[in-house]
């Protein structure tokens, strides 16, 4: 509806139909006294409009962003261009300024206290400041402000919510291992740092990673023997393999919680990962190379991964808006080879390495990944099947967005084991997040 308003003067001329016709004074105040009685009408049904649809319980569920202005300077420029549309606001002088926007930085509302400000309202009052750019310094202010959860993230609507299966950009959103979602939008990156993991995310494409073990066949940590250098672009992993030294005796943190001596041996080569959505996979080759004996278990006889390949087809299932399973199912193969070194019969001053028989395995791979998403208490868990052997995996966070507790248990369940393979293996480890 557009308005129309009309000054009083001693006559004016109105065309209408093509036709003009002499107003008098008396017929102009009486159109402005109708044009302001319909707007004082517009402004009380939009009043009560957006009484109804601003409801607190409707804000609280709904997906906005909501923070206080940290800028002194900022929050007493708007606090007195309220003041002058609403002079009881002089009452909440000391409170907080609590912004409420939608996610392209509409503002949906203000408050001081016990004093709102939104809608029609906000927005005159703002027009009227003589700071012409206040609307945009109050919007983007949410990038510099309080990182806090002003909303109560317990509030629940009773409506019943079905499962259904998520879309892959919503999959990949809420568990793609390689660059997760969930930062900032001000955020430059993070930098993740455990036990048997370094990761660093810079921007929305590249990152890097150093880690230990490969967990795509149940080889967490030390268990291997190898580190992993890795570039991270997009959705993709790569990089290349070093022999790891440490872990060739247990080391028993605290009973029951030991780190087994790893019985593989390190061997270097190269590795590769994606991650598309509804379908990835891994690969790795490794060869093992003399300068590496430092690192073996028994340089007279030892056991290497001599490579591996997995591919998997994945979908996701929300539970509710908090809950949400991921499956993987798919089939993977790795070797292992025996080596050791051996006197040289024609010099028997030197020796060599001898490569012996391989041991080829082919599995099926299945991998059920848990999230649950919420504001307050945020954790994961992954069951893991692969070769008979099965790895679970278990993380909460401790304190939000920066320390989390990981766990993660081998357990193998064929009766006879062979000599590279463990009874079980268990890790522990804080894991610290830093968002850059």
């Amino acid at each position: 509806m557009f308005l129309v308003s009309a000054f009083a003067f001693k006559g004016a001329i109105c065309q209408v139909d093509g036709s003009q016709r002499y107003r008098t004074p008396s017929e102009i105040k009486s159109l402005q006294d109708s044009l302001k009685a319909y707007d004082e009408e517009i402004e009380l049904l939009q009043h009560f409009l957006e009484a109804s649809t601003v409801d607190p319980s409707f804000v609280q569920y709904a997906r906005v962003k909501s923070w206080i202005l940290n800028n002194p300077v900022l929050r007493d420029s708007l606090f007195y261009t309220l003041l002058l549309a609403d002079s009881s606001l002089q009452s909440e002088a000391g409170a907080d300024a609590e912004v409420l926007s939608t996610p392209s930085n509409d503002l949906l509302q203000v408050r001081f206290g016990t004093a709102i400000f939104k809608g029609m309202t906000l927005q005159r009052a703002l027009d009227r400041s003589t700071d012409r750019s206040l609307y945009r310094k109050i919007a983007d202010s949410y990038r510099y402000s309080k990182d806090i959860e002003l909303r109560d993230p317990a509030f629940r609507f009773d409506t019943p919510i079905q499962p259904e299966l998520l879309t892959y950009s919503h999959l990949l959103e809420h568990f793609n291992p390689i660059l997760p979602a969930g930062l900032p939008e001000q955020s430059r990156g993070t930098l993740e740092l455990s036990v048997d993991r370094l990761a660093v995310r810079i921007g929305p494409t590249w990152g890097g990673e150093i880690r230990l073990g490969i967990d795509e066949i149940n080889h967490p940590f030390w268990a291997n023997g190898t580190i992993e250098v890795l570039a991270t672009y997009k959705r993709n992993r790569f990089g290349i393999i070093f022999p790891f030294g440490p872990g060739r005796s247990n080391v028993m943190l605290y009973d029951p919680f030991l780190f087994r001596a790893r019985r593989l041996t390190g061997a270097r080569g190269f590795l590769g990962e994606f991650d598309y959505g509804p379908v990835g996979g891994s690969f790795s080759i490794n060869r093992f190379s003399r300068e590496d004996l430092s690192t073996a278990t028994d340089p007279n006889r030892f056991w290497f991964v001599g490579g591996m390949v997995n591919f998997y087809y994945s979908f996701g299932v929300a539970l509710d808006p908090s809950n949400r399973l991921r499956a993987k199912v798919g089939i993977g193969a790795h070797r292992v080879g025996e080596s050791g070194l051996i006197q040289n019969p024609a010099d028997p001053a030197s020796d060599y390495v001898s490569l012996g028989q391989w041991n080829y395995f082919v599995s099926p791979y299945v991998k059920i990944e848990y999230l649950n998403g919420e504001a307050t208490e945020r954790y994961r868990a992954a069951l893991q099947f692969y070769n008979l052997t099965v790895m679970l995996y278990g993380s909460m966070e401790i304190v939000p967005r920066i320390l989390s507790l990981e766990i993660k248990y081998v357990w193998p369940l064929g009766n006879v084991l062979k000599n590279w393979e463990y009874p079980e293996f268990f890790l522990i480890s804080p894991k610290l997040k830093i968002i850059l």
